[in-house]
């Protein structure tokens, strides 16, 4: 038997159109931070170790934030799509969000070789332009689990006024932290 629009528009689930809502309102909202402020972090943090700031930082899980990012936004549309399927009864649909589903599989292929790729380089970057990575039982970034700091000078890994000045290893703590040194 052939539904009628009304039919299906009743049968569509309200929980799924506003998680698929709720996930859009999350997209937006973090389109305009990646815009705003973690996509310069990102980008700076990948050029770090080709910087000469006396202490930078390597946050491994950067490198994951646009991936993630990206898969967000293709799970809002796969919702979409399934939306429309279910309303409209369309194979148009069905092969968007197939499609769709394999640019899912694709990102997250993309971030783990990304991921893995940028560990590696970017500790290779910076031990070639003379930074070395802070032991763990130095002050820097102590306690944080995905961060860590690297310098070109040892003592600055326990100097206590570097360590204030970079307490969560943002970029505007790594040039302030220059800054200071310059200074000194």
């Amino acid at each position: 038997m052939v539904k009628s629009f009304k039919q299906r528009l009743n049968n569509l689930d309200t929980t799924f159109i506003f998680a698929v809502l709720f996930t859009a309102i999350i997209s937006i909202v973090t389109t305009w931070l990646m815009v705003s402020y973690l996509f310069n972090e990102i980008v700076q943090g990948i050029l770090y170790p080709y910087s000469d700031y006396p202490v930078i930082v390597s946050s491994t899980a950067d490198i994951l934030i646009i991936p993630g990012f990206i898969a967000m936004w293709l799970a809002v549309f796969i919702g979409i799509a399934d939306i429309l399927l279910k309303l409209f009864e369309n194979t148009f649909y069905e092969k968007l969000k197939s499609k769709l589903g394999y640019a899912v599989g694709i990102v997250l292929i993309i971030s783990i070789i990304a991921f893995v790729t940028n560990y590696f380089t970017w500790q290779v970057a910076a031990h070639s332009n003379g930074y070395t990575q802070c032991d763990s039982g130095s002050k820097l970034l102590m306690g944080s689990k995905i961060s860590s700091a690297w310098s070109k000078e040892e003592y600055l890994c326990n100097d206590y006024n570097v360590d204030k000045l970079l307490s969560t290893g943002t970029h505007d703590q790594v040039v302030e932290v220059a800054r200071y040194l310059k200074s000194n």
